[in-house]
């Protein structure tokens, strides 16, 4: 039972990688809002440029970072290896708020990918003295966006369902970090919290 536990724990916080989750939210922008019926179907190309700025860039980084020894776990289960990956990343969500800029995207996603990118520097910081959860984060983040469109009523999915999912899948997620044996509670709680009020306070104000 154990292993299976230990299995399943290991396939979802692959699934929900942190680099992963700006991608998740461009999914959830175009595929639950207004955005589905534009013409042309943009999801694809936008999705597209989205993955290559936030996850291709900073995992080549990343294998260029532990090939020069710059870290030592390319996983960044390790403290001291995130801080480099951190602001990398920092960068490539940056890079994401200026091209959905350019694109005309609503405000409020390419604030998302603002606040998000303001959320790794807050982290980057936190971890030069404590380990904190990314994969809480990054869950906490798409709760924020839920929440966020269903409030403002930009959300076409019935009731409060979209919020109940990401909160559910958070939950899993960080059980999993917990039976993994990657964070302690106390790193996973405040990762999901910093960031679901970090990126909900940036949707809201920028």
């Amino acid at each position: 039972m154990n292993h299976i536990l230990q299995t399943i724990s290991r396939i979802l916080s692959v699934i929900t990688y942190p680099l992963f989750m700006p991608t998740y939210a461009i999914l959830i922008a175009f595929k639950t809002t207004v955005l589905n019926y534009l013409p042309g179907n943009p999801v694809i190309p936008i999705t597209l440029v989205t993955f290559g700025i936030t996850v291709a860039i900073p995992v080549i980084a990343i294998y260029l970072l532990n090939l020069f020894k710059v870290i030592s776990d390319p996983l960044l289960n390790k403290r001291r290896d995130r801080t480099y990956p951190f602001l990398i990343t920092l960068a490539s969500y940056i890079g994401l708020g200026g091209y959905l800029v350019r694109l005309h995207a609503p405000m409020w996603l390419s604030s998302f990918a603002f606040g998000a990118a303001a959320l790794l520097l807050v982290m980057a910081l936190i971890n030069l003295k404590w380990k904190i959860s990314g994969h809480a984060a990054g869950m906490g983040g798409l709760t924020a966006l839920s929440v966020y469109l269903v409030y403002k009523g930009y959300c076409l999915m019935p009731g409060t369902l979209l919020p109940c999912l990401t909160v559910l899948i958070a939950g899993l997620v960080g059980t999993a970090r917990l039976l993994l044996g990657r964070h302690t509670l106390g790193q996973v709680t405040a990762g999901y919290f910093l960031a679901l009020f970090m990126l909900y306070a940036a949707l809201n104000i920028i």
